[in-house]
């Protein structure tokens, strides 16, 4: 399936994306903490930073430093998570549609053979045959007559089973795409969001440095 596959790929450029944030935040970071000395100061909201003041670096050290340490200890685990599951969810639903069509096909062939009998049981007695009719009714019950009415029944049977495969493959097409995109929704909604409040931590030169 298509989606599935474009799923996945949606995942793996997330992580690529995160994944080529982080190391170059941590490399930038680790550059520019060889050029000072560094001083651990703790904050209401709990990030270490650069004391700038006091070892005399500019203010941009210290924004680095901030972000590393907010990249640091945001999880994206959520999202991976809905991502993966929307795709484990999409690939079973791949798996009932391939049930569903191995159904199809059975109780095509057992209603084609059922019809292509009950037109021959007919021709051999003389009688008129119209598509639909059944073996039941025509006069002298022998053993060709027990055995349509063997398959009659099995066909019957099968078309119950084809019918509650297609209902499975709706219900299971209709929540899969409902709740896995929901919680892939809400997955990035809090990651966003988590990230949007770290970022507002980050001293902002523009605004006196202060981390708010």
């Amino acid at each position: 399936m298509k989606l599935e596959t474009e799923c996945l790929k949606w995942e793996k450029c997330f992580g690529d994306w995160i994944n080529a944030q982080k190391p170059f935040v941590k490399f930038l970071n680790r550059c520019l903490i060889k050029c000072i000395t560094r001083e651990n100061e703790d904050t209401c909201s709990g990030i270490a930073h650069f004391s700038t003041g006091k070892v005399g670096a500019p203010e941009t050290f210290s924004v680095c430093n901030d972000w590393y340490q907010v990249v640091e200890k945001m999880s994206e685990f959520q999202v991976f998570a809905a991502i993966h599951d929307f795709a484990s969810s999409l690939h079973q639903l791949l798996e009932k549609q391939s049930e569903e069509q191995q159904q199809r096909v059975k109780t095509d062939y057992l209603s084609k053979d059922y019809e292509r009998r009950v037109r021959s049981f007919y021709e051999e007695r003389g009688k008129n045959y119209s598509n639909g009719t059944t073996a039941s009714g025509v006069a002298g019950l022998d053993e060709l007559e027990k055995n349509l009415g063997f398959m009659k029944k099995r066909l019957d049977k099968q078309r119950i089973i084809h019918g509650q495969a297609v209902k499975e493959v709706k219900d299971a097409a209709s929540s899969s795409l409902r709740s896995g995109m929901m919680s892939i929704v809400e997955a990035l909604e809090s990651f966003c969001l988590e990230r949007l409040k770290g970022y507002k931590q980050i001293r902002n030169l523009s605004k006196g440095g202060k981390i708010k």
